[in-house]
């Protein structure tokens, strides 16, 4: 039953901030733009701020999905095996500097803006 639970830490790193995050910069930019009951465009409004707050928070949060990436490839031929969570993020950090982290993020960007900004809207 443990094995069920062994990958949940890097998951839950994760998914608070980033909901976190997410839902802070929305209610940001509500705050900052105040709805106009009047407007029409109320619809495009929540999409982009959906949008807004998805591309924040993946970006802020993309590091933490390198690692968690990497700690499920972690064993396969070709990717070495981590004692761990820090390990892995000290590991990485060392022998391939901080742009490893956030190695494919353009790409999952190009997909989370659609995404996050259709289910906001």
């Amino acid at each position: 039953v443990a094995a069920l639970y062994k990958g949940m830490k890097p998951t839950l790193l994760g998914s608070f901030p980033y909901l976190g995050i997410q839902f802070g910069t929305v209610g940001l930019l509500e705050s900052a733009f105040p709805r106009n009951d009047n407007d029409a465009t109320n619809v495009h409004r929540k999409v982009i701020f959906g949008a807004t707050g998805g591309v924040t928070a993946g970006c802020l949060t993309y590091p933490n999905d390198t690692i968690r990436r990497m700690l499920q490839l972690q064993g396969t031929p070709g990717y070495r095996v981590y004692e761990g969570y820090l390990d892995c993020a000290k590991t990485i950090f060392k022998e391939q500097g901080i742009g490893r982290f956030y190695k494919g993020m353009g790409v999952n960007l190009i997909r989370m803006a659609p995404n996050r900004g259709g289910t906001s809207g």
